[in-house]
């Protein structure tokens, strides 16, 4: 009886022996986690770099149109307006020209103006908005000549004292509102500095131009979820597929082995 035993193992196939370990639901989870994470993880550079793209060429675009309107102002004629009473003036007006022109070329721009600085505060001078106009908080939209700019950001007042070319990283706010300004310092004809002329576009703008980009990353992720959902289902039914037919086929072995062993008997 034991030499039949004996002789029975030793027939058993090495297969039979090995005893797999299935966990479906666990191997599942971990492997849609980590499909979930890849992919998110690559939408979330590339959208990163898409944003960042996009924000330089707003920011760059504001720049070459204040670029385009700062060749318009007249440095030469700059200089000679210090003073609100000289806002009725025939030179006023002509020099308010070239800026109303670029508010009426392009609708994104709220504000087009020029400014100066004295004792290192920034002052306005030319802005063509009409007068009467209220803006932010009923606050009047057009600032006048010499009007004190106290809000000022730190990139407005480095472009007045070192003269260069610079635009906001971000929008800002002040007292008419939310917006990303671009500034290009203005010459006379001499290469004498005058001023600087800023031009704004609404926030709400800017962030209107961004918005696509976030749909779509929205977009990606909702669809790497359902894509990661989609593995570890078929991750799980897999092994649990394997863990079924590894489990029926111990079985029947064992039915086998227990009818041999009866035949014996």
């Amino acid at each position: 009886m034991h030499q039949k035993k004996e002789s029975i193992n030793a027939n058993k196939p090495e297969w039979i022996d090995v005893k797999y370990r299935f966990y479906p639901l666990t191997e599942a989870i971990v492997v849609g986690v980590v499909s979930f994470c890849a992919i998110s993880l690559t939408t979330y550079f590339i959208y990163v770099h898409t944003l960042n793209a996009q924000k330089g060429e707003i920011r760059e675009g504001l720049l070459r149109t204040a670029s385009v309107c700062a060749s318009l102002v007249d440095g030469d004629s700059h200089s000679q307006f210090i003073s609100r009473d000289q806002e009725n003036s025939a030179a006023y007006f002509n020099a308010l020209q070239p800026l109303k022109k670029t508010l009426q070329a392009d609708s994104t721009i709220a504000y087009v103006y020029t400014l100066v600085m004295k004792n290192d505060k920034a002052f306005f001078v030319l802005d063509p908005t009409p007068p009467g106009i209220k803006a932010h908080k009923g606050i009047e939209a057009k600032s006048h000549i010499m009007q004190p700019y106290p809000e000022a950001s730190q990139l407005l007042i480095r472009a007045l004292k070192e003269h260069i070319r610079i635009v906001e990283q971000e929008p800002y706010k002040d007292r008419w509102g939310s917006f990303l300004s671009a500034y290009i310092p203005v010459y006379d004809t001499r290469h004498n500095f005058v001023c600087i002329l800023g031009i704004d576009i609404r926030a709400d703008n800017y962030f209107a131009r961004l918005e696509p980009i976030k749909r779509a990353t929205i977009r990606a992720m909702v669809t790497a979820f359902f894509v990661s959902f989609l593995i570890a289902a078929l991750v799980w039914f897999m092994r649990n597929f394997s863990k079924i037919m590894n489990s029926s086929r111990h079985k029947i072995y064992e039915d086998y082995i227990r009818l041999k062993k009866d035949d014996h008997l």
